[in-house]
């Protein structure tokens, strides 16, 4: 246990793999521990997308899109590996949105994040271009691009690459406690083993505040709110490597996005649950997925058509708004625990994990040996 540490940090999700990643290639010494596999739980349940977050417009988060539509273009150009652009289309229905209020957005949407690779939006003629996949009432479209992306594997690189740079990954490997001895922080492991380090950062996602309470033993005045994301897999329900957006009444929407070849992949919901081990789709989000599928499609769902689902845990700062409107973005909690610092990271987004790891090294500054190595990770690919 001689080896102090410069960081230790609590969960291997795209977050903490992406902040070892980024402390590592800057001299730092890293340690991350994770009760499961690395990119085992959220980072691996998401919609598989890195995007702009064009429905966040409507909440006025112009600071959050912009943002995102940047590192929408760093991430792909650093992991075009296991990313593509994929086209997404609106089917216009006037009883939701007008079509001024979406072409309105996509032109933010197109412009917002600057300079890009990406494709810009257009209108289409959805009888002329779809007229197979689309009921005959959805006649005009619009289409823009998002990036598709394999989820876990791109947690899997940043680990990787974290460790290439001698960072320790310990997986399977459950944090039992953390405590202050001796002006330096210990962290005891499962596997009986304790670690030392100058800096620690519960990254934990959905676990954050029962990290805090039942490890750390100290009271979070952030208040979380968990909310389960579920999809549907479905066999491909059309040939087009095009992916839809679809409308709901309640003002959501859902995607249905061509998966691994034969597959398409449906979701999501936005379901509040106590506690982040509930992972198992309901019966009423498979019905809301599949009713909301039934609207646009000709070719008709049903559950048998259903090959398999899986459902995350988001955990989002609660601002008592409704699900669809808690923000997205993330927050910094810093604590300053026997002028030893603890950092708390609250929210966040598959998008902007590498954006989010700058900014923690940026607060972090401070506490941690000096550097002559920036900002860096915008520019190495992860191979």
């Amino acid at each position: 246990m001689s080896k102090v540490f410069d960081l230790f940090i609590i969960g291997g999700g795209i977050n903490g793999a992406g902040i070892a990643r980024d402390a590592a290639g800057r001299g730092f010494s890293v340690c991350l521990a994770d009760k499961g596999e690395i990119g085992g739980a959220t980072s691996s349940w998401s919609t598989k997308l890195i995007h702009g977050g064009l429905r966040y417009l409507e909440n006025y988060e112009f600071k959050l899109v912009r943002e995102s539509l940047k590192e929408r273009e760093i991430v792909y150009r650093i992991a075009k590996n296991i990313s593509k652009p994929i086209p997404f289309i609106i089917p216009h229905t006037d009883k939701i949105r007008p079509a001024w209020l979406i072409k309105f957005g996509l032109l933010l949407y197109d412009n917002l994040g600057g300079k890009t690779s990406i494709p810009k939006s257009k209108t289409l003629d959805l009888n002329k271009k779809f007229p197979n996949i689309l009921k005959e009432k959805y006649k005009t479209g619009f289409q823009y691009y998002d990036i598709q992306i394999d989820d876990k594997k791109l947690t899997k690189l940043n680990a990787q690459d974290a460790k290439k740079n001698k960072a320790k990954i310990l997986e399977y490997n459950k944090v039992k406690k953390a405590e202050i001895i001796n002006n330096e922080w210990v962290i005891s492991l499962q596997n009986r083993k304790k670690i030392k380090s100058k800096v620690l950062i519960n990254a934990s996602g959905p676990w954050i505040n029962e990290t805090l309470h039942k490890n750390i033993k100290i009271k979070s005045k952030n208040k979380i709110r968990l909310v389960k994301g579920s999809h549907i897999i479905t066999k491909k329900l059309y040939k087009e490597d095009v992916a839809f957006t679809f409308q709901n009444t309640d003002k959501r929407i859902i995607f249905v996005i061509p998966y691994k070849k034969n597959f398409s992949l449906i979701g999501t919901t936005e379901v509040e649950v106590k506690s982040p081990e509930n992972t198992v789709i309901s019966k009423q989000e498979t019905q809301y997925l599949i009713r909301s599928v039934n609207n646009y499609l000709k070719k008709q769902i049903s559950k048998k058509d259903i090959v398999d689902t899986y459902s995350g845990i988001r955990p989002l700062i609660e601002d008592f708004k409704e699900a669809s409107k808690v923000t997205r973005d993330y927050v910094f909690d810093l604590k300053i625990v026997k002028k030893l610092p603890l950092l708390n990271i609250y929210g966040g987004k598959l998008t902007t994990y590498r954006k989010l790891s700058e900014k923690v090294l940026i607060d972090l500054k401070k506490f941690l040996p000096k550097t002559k190595v920036g900002p860096w990770t915008s520019k190495k690919k992860l191979i």
